[in-house]
């Protein structure tokens, strides 16, 4: 076996090439048909309607996503599930920049054997698949951290051209993605070094804002005009920053809490590990014994940084209780891990390794993406059997709200985020049951009123707690007067 397998280059390409395809399959079969989210029916809807100001999607836009998209809904009429499949195949293309950066680095066999292991990662996979611009970005990101790197060696027109290119495709498929304009500064910087050409910094920068004007101009022409996608900017970048987007400025818990909480529960047991101790265990192993053992490990400095201010950025400009936003640094980590774990020679016990958790990911990830794929998302399940209930009723719902708009259900419902709202609002039902989610709880009790004997369990809804951290469970109370 060591002979034929494991110690055969030849093969070990083809297994690495075989082990993508079986991957990509497996992804397409489970594509997600759902759009289970305030965020996912977003994108589903603007599919049919590309609208902002209707949040179709919301701000910015995401244009060449939701372009992505409408080619796929062309060949694939669930619009959920065709957003879904677009990122199946971009991420299936960013093999090809993963490859080439790991050979950057190592050999070809080690480069396969790398881009297998980063592109099964569990979690990656199952956030990946599901109608949002995540997968498509994370695709994109890697053509950009390959064209930089090449722009970087070559220092080229055509090389630097090509990775501001690429960079105006990665913001207008996600524009959290922004932190990593800072590898520019070293492509300048070294170009500066060689040609000593403020003009030419000054081209480069000016064709920068050429390639992102693109895709800014022609959203704001949806819109009306510049000056309405400027007001909805700002509308927006105030609710994110200050209101309702999640981030350091609106969190209540402690620097450290929120460190910790992005450490080790967003990155390592969630991103990492998919909530699985056995990759808890192999991860935690694989770090011990790679930064241990090579103690010098060959690696570009630019790339480090980059990651690590894009991980200041997720901590606190993102939302914490959505690990999706560590999926760049995740995706880098194992890079970076397997890549160290592989340096200096690679004998068979590493490759027998390397198998038994490409195996593991795979069972892991293809678990989680049979349970997202065939099983109802908490949403739904609400929404369906609230449907079925004959009585009269109203449903007071937090962004549950947009899940039951895409799916069109017939009986009243709405968004209460104030209580005074709910008190005011429920008057117009006297002689309907008054029923409320558990987020509009929780809603409630921040504004600190107290819901003591008002409240009664009806049912409670689950599904993936990894797939949808924030709604895979949600509980339904009946209000009592």
């Amino acid at each position: 076996m060591k002979k034929y397998f494991l110690g055969n280059h030849r093969y070990m390409s083809y297994f690495g090439f075989l082990a993508l395809v079986l991957l990509f399959g497996i992804e397409i079969y489970y594509a997600s048909p759902y759009a289970a989210s305030w965020d996912q029916v977003d994108f589903a809807f603007a599919l049919d309607r590309y609208d902002l100001l209707a949040m179709q999607p919301h701000f910015p836009g995401y244009p060449y996503f939701v372009l992505g998209g409408m080619l796929v809904h062309s060949f694939v009429a669930n619009p959920a599930k065709a957003l879904s499949v677009f990122n199946v195949m971009m991420l299936a293309s960013a093999s090809v920049p993963i490859f080439l950066l790991a050979t950057q680095y190592s050999s070809k066999e080690k480069a396969w054997i790398v881009t297998v292991l980063v592109q099964s990662a569990s979690y990656v996979v199952l956030i990946c698949l599901q109608p949002m611009s995540d997968g498509a970005a994370l695709a994109v990101l890697w053509w950009y951290l390959w064209a930089i790197e090449r722009a970087k060696t070559r220092l080229s027109w055509h090389a630097q051209l090509l990775s501001l290119f690429v960079f105006s495709l990665l913001l207008g498929i996600r524009l959290s993605y922004a932190p990593f304009a800072l590898a520019f500064a070293f492509v300048w910087y070294e170009d500066w070094r060689k040609y000593r050409k403020i003009s030419r910094l000054l081209l480069f920068i000016f064709l920068a804002a050429m390639f992102q004007s693109i895709w800014i101009i022609g959203v704001a022409m949806t819109e009306g005009g510049l000056m309405s996608f400027i007001k909805l900017a700002f509308s927006f970048t105030n609710g994110h920053f200050q209101e309702w987007g999640g981030t350091a400025a609106t969190d209540q818990q402690s620097l450290w809490e929120r460190t910790s909480y992005f450490l080790f529960h967003n990155m390592v047991w969630i991103g990492l590990s998919s909530r699985t101790f056995v990759l808890l265990t192999i991860y935690i192993a694989l770090f011990v014994w790679a930064f241990y053992s090579v103690r010098r490990f060959s690696f570009p400095r630019w790339l480090l940084i980059c990651i690590f201010m894009y991980g200041i950025w997720a901590l606190f400009a993102q939302n914490i209780e959505k690990p999706r936003h560590a999926l760049p640094i995740v995706h880098f980590l194992l890079f970076y891990g397997w890549l160290r774990f592989l340096d200096r020679g690679m004998p068979a016990y590493k490759k027998l390794f390397a198998l038994a958790v490409l195996v593991i990911q795979l069972v892991v990830g293809t678990w989680n993406l049979r349970e997202q794929a065939l099983h109802l998302p908490a949403t739904y399940q609400l929404a369906y059997d609230l449907q079925q209930r004959k009585e009269r009723f109203v449903l007071y719902t937090w962004e549950e709200a947009r899940v039951l708009e895409y799916l069109r259900v017939t009986f009243p419902y709405e968004q209460a985020l104030h209580f005074s709202f709910f008190l005011q609002h429920q008057t117009n039902y006297p002689h309907a049951k008054i029923y409320i989610t558990d987020h509009v709880v929780k809603g409630f009790q921040s504004q600190g009123v107290s819901l003591t004997g008002h409240l009664r369990k009806i049912k409670t809804y689950d599904s993936s707690k990894l797939a949808d951290p924030v709604y895979g469970k949600i509980t339904l109370y009946e209000w009592k007067d």
